[in-house]
């Protein structure tokens, strides 16, 4: 009789030992999808703000460019200005603003610095000479963007024959390249790595636009040289969606590199050059 009661009080205490460690593994697993579902909502706290991020940082720069005064005789002393944003912002920090002036049926074009004043702001001096009509282009490149807006601007009295003039289909930048301007606003986003490997396929792109809409069907080629060689490699670049083109290049030596990119459509033909590093 003894020994049949401690059979059964085994048996009870071995089954409530069951349930203590079965309700315990159950914590364990609760506790376990409880910290699984905080770090995927982390995770994609995470992602979303990468989103975000990069989202801000693809608006395109604007550039609104006037001379003052609007009316100009010749003689007189003209402010050029280029106000440029990102979005809601101000760009304080352009890279470069450059002024090209051309008179309209001339080959020939001058360049003026702009000097940043405030508020996005960059300004130059111009006094034009003589009657005529010419071609103001605003060169901008800020925040791994370029944009190159154009005006037409009339001084005094020009001729009749002056004003039927067409515009010049090329002429020559500061440079020493031919350079020509489309009749639309066209902006470049040329972002490039401050470093690539050596030996290792590397991906090259840039996004074109004209006037806001994206410039698609375009001839594209980077070119690549390496600081000091005369050899200069051109690279075709494919249309991989609408207004962006992209490349794969090996960089076979370390170095410093410069890369220009060229685009060809119709009247337009755009360069733009950058410089980076290989290790």
């Amino acid at each position: 009789m003894g020994n049949e009661c401690h059979k059964k009080d085994t048996g009870i205490n071995g089954r409530l030992l069951y349930h203590v460690v079965e309700v315990k593994e159950m914590k364990n697993i609760g506790l376990f999808l409880f910290l699984a579902a905080i770090i995927m909502l982390a995770a994609c706290n995470n992602e979303t703000e990468k989103k975000n991020t990069n989202t801000t940082e693809l608006v395109p720069i604007a550039v609104d460019l006037k001379l003052d005064p609007e009316k100009i005789n010749p003689g007189e002393e003209v402010t050029l200005h280029a106000t440029v944003t990102q979005g809601e912002e101000t760009v304080e920090d352009a890279d470069e603003v450059q002024f090209e002036i051309a008179q309209k049926g001339s080959e020939e074009s001058e360049f003026l610095d702009g000097e940043h004043t405030s508020d996005g702001e960059y300004t130059a001096v111009k006094t034009f000479e003589q009657d005529g009509i010419y071609f103001v282009t605003a060169h901008v490149t800020a925040r791994s963007m370029h944009t190159m807006p154009k005006v037409e601007v009339v001084i005094g009295n020009p001729s009749v024959t002056e004003e039927s003039a067409d515009e010049p289909a090329e002429h020559g930048d500061h440079h020493g390249n031919e350079h020509h301007h489309g009749s639309g606003d066209v902006s470049i986003d040329f972002p490039l790595e401050t470093e690539y490997p050596v030996g290792k396929s590397s991906t090259l792109h840039v996004s074109f636009e004209e006037s806001g809409a994206p410039l698609t069907d375009a001839k594209v080629r980077f070119e690549v040289w390496k600081d000091g060689a005369e050899k200069h490699e051109f690279i075709d670049a494919n249309e991989t969606e609408n207004g962006v083109y992209q490349s794969d290049f090996t960089f076979t030596e370390s170095g410093n590199y410069n890369i220009q990119v060229h685009i060809e459509k119709g009247e337009i033909h755009e360069h733009l050059e950058k410089t980076t590093n290989v290790k």
